[in-house]
């Protein structure tokens, strides 16, 4: 029983614990119980720890699966524990709030220290570790923890996590920078695994010590996939993870953000990652990125990245990583120590980089870095980068770099670098090789109107060194642009100041830059450089030339330089700059100035003394296009300038031995001498030269005087703001001085003004200031001769009276003007409320032709005009005017009228506004009726002669929004300038828009019809822009006419078609098609007439294309053109055509009353012209050919018989008498050499009066070259030789004659065209008696006449005299003098008789009548039988027999040519009478005793067939006896004997392309006549032109 018992009890014992336990276990199973356990619990837990815990209600089912509700943990605020408010200190702060939680454990696997987690799951739970964690603060919400751990291992201390998901969460760690590192060896070895982790909108911020720097992420939709965590270790990996939406911010909260992408705020959205692997340990972190996309704020779009991430606390390494936008792509791999960029000990960085980086990204990268501009004009295309990089901020090099810009540059580089932290202590050694394209991106960053000037031309090469080392800083490059180069070796060291900013007084630098044919229109379009090359030298230190610590040695070289058709050579620049001391020269040795000028100047900071001395030994003014005329100048100059660089300047110069040479004389002039000085009281000017004399003296420095004349302008414009005007007030801005003139015509500036183109003989000015006088003062000038104008009288006057200024002007013409004699003056006044004016003009008979007088006064709303007399004169009409006319200009800018002009016989003017269209501002009439243009415009000087009778109106409407004019005008009977016109008619309306553009559209009348149509629009910003439409319609070409002077050449018929003009206006763009209808160019003087073929002209481009274009004369043989007109740029026109014709005949013209040429010229033509219009290039060949027959009268020639010598315009000074001529101007712009071959048979008569009884009648050829340019002019090289011809011509002393020109004689040119050399002999046959003595004498046939040598305008002449037939008397001449032969010969000539010896025994009435009756006759047959083109020939001889009866013979001959010369027809014939024949009963005399026919076989005059009949002809056996004959003649010139056997015809010859000549140097005549025999020999090919 006792051991039952104690049995009992122990069990008892044992069991009681387990029952209690037990009976406790299913007591926490029951609510109540739980209720009151998890409240004893609470309050345990906050008394033990200090903070208030509450628990509202807790569930647990069996076995272990917990549930607890609305957790909150509450903590005092450490900080206000202490406060003495009682809410401050009871105030918490929270810990944990917990909306609901769930723990389900399974209970088994407790036993064996494993924990099988089925679920863990925390719902809308908040926390806050406040202090718990020293080294951080985390607080935030949790919307949902949920895991899944069937793997936690208690005794090995491993974790598997199943699964696991974090959402809706937002967490923000806050580190802080107080906690002391923590050296207590870690005792935590848990593993942990977690095989899937989800993240949904969940949010993680990282705030860094201080808020310094704050990062947040945020993960919409997240899976980690086989994660790994050692938290002994400190190993974290992930095995995949997936990131969608996702979203990174990064920011640096105390650095201001700036514009594009902004690396210390970066936020990307829209953000998708994918990565293969991730590790974390030991504060390496390694990230394999297969996939990522973002975008981010500054709208950078990363479409692709992937590659490889590791960093470590020592190197971060990117072996492959690659980026790709939708612009760009990127290639990199990097590996950098991580403190590459310290100061001290920097490691290494290496990186290789290859891609392309587009325009959008670069932008955002670069930020503002990009102006605006710059940004407009960056090229649409990435730019490709490659390169290399090795080393660190201290000691670095790069290699392999090369940055390309499509259609913009190229460049690659490898260099050096050093202490790149510190631009102090920079070094750098760089080799680049760059090309640049189109960089207007960097020209767009320069101010507007400097963008008009310069430009970055295409194709720039730069290759060279460029080297720095602290403040020192070197380059050695080459650049080349187009066909020029130049080379650049500088060093310079750039010292600084304290704040950074460059010291220039200490800037010491050296240069040496060589330049070769570089081209500075394309760096400087609108300057008119071309080509340049030369060098320049320069060392110093410093930049301000008044310091003396300033130092300069420099020296530049112009080899060659061209400035607009200038080419400067030689000129040498020499400066020397030391100890306030400086020293330069200037020495230029070329064609347009030869001289040396020197500068020596004493520089301090307070004043200024210089000495300019210049030694111009030659100045080609005429080359330098300042004169007209061939002129060269020579001088001495010398200026000294001193200043205290504030009010006290002087300059006093002079030029001195002054030397000016023309073509005519040398001229030298007094020097001219100048001192000015100014003062702080006092400014005072004097130039002096000859009797040229200036004088102004002005109280008050330059300083005052340029703020008196800014005080007058000013008050000015207040006057006129406010319609009135204050004389006294406007005096007051007055300075007091005084400024005299006085020149007459000698003196240096006088001559230069007339070379200029302005000729006068007096001038005489004075004019006085005061702010108490006013202004007052005269003009006269004498004899002005300008722009073709001839004033004879000028004077005018202002007067200051009172509150009113006076003023007057004369213009007066008297009798003795060539041009217009009328007299002009204009007188009126300024007055307080406005100004008038009265205006007359008088004509040569004094009547009046116009009297207009004014009046202008200022109103309160405007200005308003109107007549004073309401009877105005116009063009000798008088016309009545409205009473109330006036002429209103508003102030709302409203113009408002109502004038009306009439005369008596119906023509009048009105101008009118509707003033009720409040609507428009402006709606104005002008309407002209029945207006008589040549009454009312001849009276005005100098207008083109216009007549015609003018109706029609203007119609001008203004609205707030529009403009707009609109005109209908009619001229019945329009002549201009002497060609007649017809009726013309126009429509137009003109718009300006709002946008600043004009609009035009009108159209043109002739004849009632429509005929020329024009619309378009025109923006006048910046270079102006056209765009129109040109229609024509039977647009009659003789519009054209009546601009030519003289109606030289003039053109007849139709234009048709469409052009399109668009474009700037020195640019434009025209394009289109124009046909010529029935087109004609005519010459009436010089009877050209050709036919346009009626072939389109288009216009391509603003090209005119000449498409294989013809011009046909009247034989239908066209002359051929092609080529091109190139008018794009409208200030340089390009010319490039070709021309060929054959047979082509140029003159076809009957004589009339104008002709200067009349008859047939055919023409042979090849040539071509090229360049710019301005500065045309021409070559070609011309051949005259055979069958020409021209009549060229002569009618300004010394030769000529009439009077008519007359300038072609005379200027006579009424009061000096001399006269002035005004000289038609010279072509200009032309270089032209031009081959000339004229055909042996060519007939050419030159008549020397305009009743054609003296002319030259030549048949000869020969080979010319004529050439011309700008300076030299006209020339001509060549022989003209002459093989047949006659000269008919009468001396003051020998009657009418008709001379045969003999065979070989020649004109030879040597170069000036007007003075030739001579070798002509022209003879007579003369058959006079010969007296034997006792009252016999013989018929003896002398040859007569003149033989012309040397030159033409110092010919040498010679009479003479032979007898081939009486060699008794040719050996009487023989024995006599040349003079003694001379003086035979002209009293041969004068009286038909020989007198020897000055005997006049000989003399005998009846030759000398016979004589003279011969003169009467030729001349009266040849004026009878020349207007049927018949050479008539007629003598008479008389001889007496030793019985001392008369015989008398009539001798005649007729010679005419017919089909353009190639048959000659010639019969000669005598009739006798007297002794002899009365008593001769078998008389066999014929009429005709010689007939020939003769014809030409070839157009070159070298074959012929002869028919001959002569009934004279002597035989030694027979005596006379008649002779006939048929025969063929061949000839040729030679210049070798083996030429004889050459039958190949010779090519086309054309003379070499003219060289451009140095107008300083004229070249010797046998080296021109040299250069023409070289170009002879070259063969011609007119289709081959351009391929030179």
């Amino acid at each position: 029983m006792l051991m039952k018992r104690y049995a009992k009890w122990a069990g008892i014992t044992v069991l009681t614990p387990l029952v209690l336990i037990l009976l406790l276990s299913i007591l926490l199973y029951l609510p109540p119980v739980q209720n009151w356990a998890v409240k004893q619990v609470a309050a345990y837990a906050s008394e033990s720890t200090g903070m208030d815990i509450s628990v509202r209600q807790v569930r647990l089912v069996f076995p272990l699966k917990l549930g607890v509700e609305d957790v909150k943990v509450l903590q005092p605020i450490d900080s206000l524990k202490n406060s003495p408010n009682l809410a401050l200190r009871n105030k918490r702060d929270t810990v944990a709030d917990i909306r609901k939680m769930v723990v389900d454990v399974q209970l088994l696997p407790l036993f064996e220290s494993q924990v099988m987690v089925d679920e863990l799951n925390f719902t809308q739970m908040k926390v806050n570790t406040t202090n718990f964690i020293h080294e951080a603060r985390i607080k935030g919400n949790v919307g949902n923890l949920r895991l899944k751990a069937h793997g936690i291992d208690l005794g090995k201390e491993k974790v598997r996590v199943n699964h696991a998901l974090l959402a809706d969460a937002r967490l923000s760690v806050e580190l802080s920078d107080t906690v002391p590192p923590d050296t207590t060896p870690s005792t935590n070895f848990w593993k942990v695994n977690i095989e899937k982790l989800k993240l949904k909108n969940t949010d993680f911020v990282l705030h860094m010590p201080g808020d310094t720097l704050q990062v947040n992420a945020y993960f919409g939709d997240a899976v980690a996939q086989t994660t790994y965590l050692d938290l002994y270790k400190g190993l974290y990996q992930i095995g995949h993870l997936d990131w969608k939406k996702g979203k990174v911010n990064y920011d640096q909260n105390y650095i201001r953000p700036v514009s594009g992408m902004d690396f210390n705020h970066i936020a990307l959205s829209a953000m998708t990652l994918k990565a293969d692997s991730f590790y974390y340990c030991d504060s390496k972190i390694d990230v394999k990125i297969r996939e990522a996309q973002f975008k981010e704020k500054s709208g950078l779009q990363v479409d692709q990245l992937y590659g490889r991430f590791v960093m470590d606390s020592v190197k971060l390494q990117l072996p492959d990583i690659c980026l790709r936008t939708p612009y760009s792509q990127l290639q990199a791999t990097v590996d950098m120590d991580m403190n590459a960029f310290d100061e001290v000990k920097p490691g290494k960085l290496m990186a290789q980089l290859k891609g392309a980086l587009g325009r959008s990204d670069l932008f955002l990268f670069a930020g503002d870095a990009f102006p605006g501009a710059m940004k407009m004009k960056w090229p649409f295309y990435p730019m490709k980068i490659e390169g290399s990089f090795k080393g660190n901020m201290q000691q670095a090099s790069f290699s392999g770099l090369k940055l390309s810009l499509p259609t913009a540059f190229e460049l690659s580089a490898d260099g050096k670098l050093g202490n790149l932290t510190d631009m102090n202590r920079l070094k750098a050694n760089v080799d680049l090789n760059a090309r640049t394209y189109h960089l207007d991106f960097i020209t767009a960053m320069l101010d507007p109107s400097l963008m008009q000037e310069i430009r970055v031309p295409s194709g720039i090469g730069i290759r060279g060194n460029i080297q720095a080392d602290g403040s020192r800083y070197a380059t050695r490059l080459a650049i080349t642009e187009g066909r020029g180069r130049m080379r650049v070796d500088a060093k310079i060291d750039a010292k600084t100041r304290k704040d950074g900013s460059i010291d220039m007084n200490r800037l010491a630098y050296q240069a040496k830059i060589q330049a070769h044919n570089m081209q500075a229109k394309h760096f400087l379009p609108k300057q008119d450089l071309h080509s340049f090359t030369g060098s320049l030298e320069a060392k110093g230190v410093g930049t301000d030339f008044l310091s003396p610590r300033t130092r300069l040695q420099a020296k530049a070289q112009v080899n060659q330089i061209q400035y607009g058709k200038y080419k400067l050579d030689h000129v040498l620049a020499v400066a020397h700059v030391a100890n306030g001391k400086v020293h330069a020269d200037i020495d230029s040795k070329n064609q347009y100035l030869t001289g040396l000028v020197s500068l020596d100047a004493l520089t301090n900071s307070k004043k200024l003394e210089a000495t300019l001395v210049a030694d111009v030994r030659d100045v080609n003014l005429y080359s330098l296009e300042v004169t007209k005329a061939p002129m060269r100048l020579s001088l001495c100059g010398h200026m000294d300038i001193r200043s205290d660089l504030k009010d006290s300047h002087d300059i006093m110069a002079s030029m001195s031995d002054i030397t000016v040479r023309t073509a005519k004389k040398n001229y030298r002039p007094v020097g001219v001498d100048a001192d000015v000085f100014t003062r702080r009281d006092t400014t005072h000017a004097v130039i002096d030269c000859g009797d040229f004399h200036l004088n102004m003296d002005v109280h008050g420095g330059y300083k005052l005087l340029m703020s008196r004349f800014a005080g007058l302008q000013k008050e000015l414009a207040h006057q006129l703001r406010n319609h009135h005007i204050d004389q006294v007030k406007i005096r007051s801005q007055f300075p007091f001085g005084h400024v005299y003139l006085t020149t007459g015509k000698d003196n240096f500036i006088s001559r230069f003004i007339a070379y200029c183109g302005y000729d006068f003989k007096t001038v005489d000015m004075k004019m006085t200031m005061s702010p108490v006088t006013g202004v007052n003062g005269y003009l006269n000038i004498d004899s002005l001769v300008a722009s073709g104008m001839q004033l004879d009288t000028i004077r005018a006057l202002v007067k200051t009276e009172g509150d009113t200024i006076r003023y007057a002007a004369r213009v007066q013409n008297n009798k003795h003007n060539p041009q217009y004699v009328f007299r002009a003056q204009v007188e009126g006044e300024l007055q307080e409320k406005g100004s008038n004016i009265d205006a007359r003009i008088y004509d040569a008979k004094n009547r009046l032709g116009v009297d207009v007088g004014l009046e202008a006064l200022l109103l309160e709303n405007g200005v308003k005009i109107s007549l004073i007399d309401t009877h105005p004169v116009l063009g000798y009409k008088k016309f009545t005017a409205n009473d109330d006319n006036y002429l209103m200009l508003g102030n709302d800018d409203r113009v408002s009228a109502n004038l009306s002009l009439k005369a008596a016989n119906g023509m009048g003017i009105r101008i009118y506004s509707n003033d009720e269209n409040e609507e428009a501002l402006q709606d104005l009439t002008v309407s002209m009726s029945q207006f008589n243009l040549d009454k009312v415009l001849s009276v005005i000087p100098y207008m083109p002669d216009i007549s015609g009778i003018l109706d029609g109106d203007f119609h001008i409407i203004q609205t707030k929004d529009e403009f707009s004019v609109s005109s209908n005008l009619n001229i019945d009977n329009m002549v201009y300038e002497k060609c007649p016109m017809g009726d013309v008619g126009t429509e137009f309306v003109y718009m300006p828009k709002s946008d600043g553009s004009h609009y035009v559209d009108g159209f043109l009348n002739y004849e009632g019809e429509e005929v020329a149509t024009v619309k378009g629009t025109y923006k006048s910003e910046g270079n102006g822009y056209l765009d129109a439409e040109v229609g024509m319609e039977k647009l009659p070409l003789h519009f054209v006419n009546g601009f030519v002077p003289d109606q030289i050449m003039g053109l007849k018929g139709y234009g048709e078609g469409k052009l399109s003009l668009k474009g700037a206006l020195s640019q434009l763009d025209v394009e289109g098609e124009v046909y010529l209808d029935s087109a004609y160019l005519v010459s009436v003087p010089y009877g050209i007439t050709m036919r346009f073929a009626n072939d389109p002209v288009r216009i391509i481009g603003s090209k005119l294309l000449f498409e294989n274009f013809m011009m046909y004369a009247n034989n239908e043989s066209p002359l051929n053109i092609q080529g091109s007109l190139d008018f794009t740029n409208i200030e340089k026109m390009m010319l490039d055509i070709r021309m060929r014709a054959q047979n082509f005949l140029l003159i076809d013209a009957k004589e009339n009353a104008r002709s200067e040429a009349f008859g047939k010229a055919y023409v042979n033509f090849y040539g071509a012209m090229r360049g710019p219009v301005s500065n045309l290039k021409m070559q070609g060949k011309l051949d005259v050919l055979g069958n020409t027959d021209m009549t060229y009268v002569l009618k300004e020639s010394e030769l000529t018989t009439d009077t008519q010598l007359d300038e072609l315009v005379k200027f006579t000074n009424f009061k000096s008498g001399k006269p002035v001529v005004v000289e038609r101007p010279a072509l200009e712009g032309l270089n032209m050499m031009l081959g000339m071959s004229i055909d042996e048979s060519a007939h050419i008569l030159c008549a020397l009066n305009a009743d054609q009884t003296n002319y030259i009648d030549l048949m000869g050829g020969g080979n010319l070259t004529m050439t011309y340019n700008s300076v030299d002019g006209i020339g001509i090289t060549g022989k003209y030789t002459l093989n047949n011809g006659k000269m008919k011509y009468s001396l003051p002393i020998i009657p009418l004659k008709t001379f045969d020109i003999q065979d070989g004689s020649y004109i030879e040119f040597n170069g000036d065209p007007f003075n030739p050399t001579l070798n002509i002999t022209a003879t007579e046959n003369v058959r006079t008696t010969v007296n034997e003595g006792q009252g016999t004498g013989r018929s003896v046939d002398f040859i007569c006449g003149v033989k012309l040598s040397q030159t033409l305008n110092k010919p040498g002449i010679q009479f003479v005299v032979s007898s081939p037939n009486d060699a008794t008397l040719q050996d009487e001449l023989n024995t006599m003098s040349i003079e003694e032969r001379g003086k035979i010969a002209i009293t041969m000539l004068a009286s038909g008789m020989y007198l020897a010896n000055g005997n006049t025994n000989s003399f005998s009435m009846n030759s000398a009548l016979t004589s003279f009756l011969n003169s009467e006759i030729n001349n009266i047959a040849g004026s009878a039988m020349r207007s049927v083109g018949v050479d008539v020939g007629m003598s008479v001889d008389n001889s007496t027999n030793a019985a001392g009866a008369m015989h008398t013979d009539y001798n005649f001959k007729f010679a005419k040519r017919f089909f353009n010369n190639r048959l000659s027809f010639s019969v000669g014939g005598k009739v006798s009478t007297g002794a002899e024949m009365e008593n001769a009963a078998n008389n066999d005399d014929v009429f005709f005793n010689n007939i020939e026919l003769q014809y030409r076989l070839n157009e070159g005059a070298s074959q012929y067939i002869r028919a001959f009949y002569n009934n004279n002809t002597y035989d030694w056996l027979e005596g006379l006896i008649g002779e006939y004959g048929v025969g063929f003649k061949w000839q040729r010139k030679l210049q070798h004997f083996k030429d004889i056997f050459r039958f190949k015809t010779d090519k086309q010859q054309i003379p070499a392309a003219p060289m451009e000549k140095d107008p300083a140097v004229k070249k010797h005549t046998n080296e021109k006549k040299d250069t023409m025999e070289k170009a002879r020999t070259k063969d011609f090919d007119p289709l081959k032109l351009n391929e030179k």
